[in-house]
């Protein structure tokens, strides 16, 4: 703004897209470590925010094709995806190829199981590298509250556990920070925590529009004033109503 105060005092996702329910709660390991949602073991960092005195740890699990605002993003996605696990196809593939061109025991009854064995895996593997679908990342949500009061949430981006790798936000009316999700989809995010940490919500754009509307009517630029919008001295909360999961349509909510 015009006097220095910040431009979006907050960002809501009223169409429920962005919901992740950490209902549920745990204690951390006796080494630290939590056991994800997905089954990871994730890795609380030394220098987070000390967590208030008889919380607990709410998580969750988000799959992020539920958060990216077009097909097109999805097929970049799934392509960049693809070359790794094409990489590690092959790898695999190579390695039981080797193991039957070695020589082995093709004569015992147990030296011929083993050989068919190999055969039958090498097959498996090309077969699986033709049909295998990519269902995209799937996040780990770790939320709890702070000594101070404030809810801390993390989305496990690495997908590893590595949570040392992610982003830890505080909803965003209060510290007006956000993370992006990926280096590929280069999605940006803010969070809120609901129903006394039983709900988060992850809040994502779902086109460009209501961005580009809101420049008009707010944009600042105190060294280049032509730029401007109608009211740059005025704050703004930007309120999602397209709903990613319908192609950003509206649904009333």
């Amino acid at each position: 703004c015009t006097d220095g105060r910040p431009k979006l005092l907050d960002v809501l996702d009223c169409t429920g897209a962005g919901d992740v329910d950490t209902s549920t709660v745990v204690e951390p390991s006796s080494d630290g470590s939590l056991k994800g949602l997905s089954g990871r073991t994730l890795r609380l960092p030394a220098y987070w925010p000390t967590r208030k005195v008889g919380s607990k740890y709410h998580l969750g699990l988000k799959r992020a094709f539920e958060l990216y605002p077009s097909h097109a993003v999805v097929s970049r996605m799934k392509a960049e995806r693809r070359k790794k696990i094409d990489a590690a196809q092959r790898d695999a593939v190579a390695t039981c190829q080797a193991s039957l061109a070695a020589k082995t025991d093709d004569v015992t009854a147990e030296g011929k199981k083993m050989a068919e064995e190999r055969k039958l895996r090498a097959t498996l593997l090309e077969k699986l590298g033709d049909e295998q679908e990519d269902v995209g990342p799937l996040y780990d949500v770790i939320a709890y509250i702070d000594e101070e009061g404030t809810w801390r949430v993390c989305i496990d981006t690495s997908e590893e556990g590595n949570l040392a790798a992610s982003a830890l936000l505080a909803p965003f009316r209060v510290e007006h920070k956000y993370a992006t999700l990926d280096p590929i989809s280069l999605l940006n995010y803010a969070i809120e925590v609901m129903d006394a940490g039983k709900r988060v919500v992850i809040s994502v754009d779902a086109g460009a529009h209501g961005t580009h509307v809101a420049g008009i009517i707010g944009a600042c630029y105190p060294d280049k004033p032509e730029l401007n919008g109608i009211a740059p001295g005025c704050q703004m909360i930007g309120m999602k109503i397209g709903d990613t999961r319908l192609d950003s349509m509206e649904t009333g909510t």
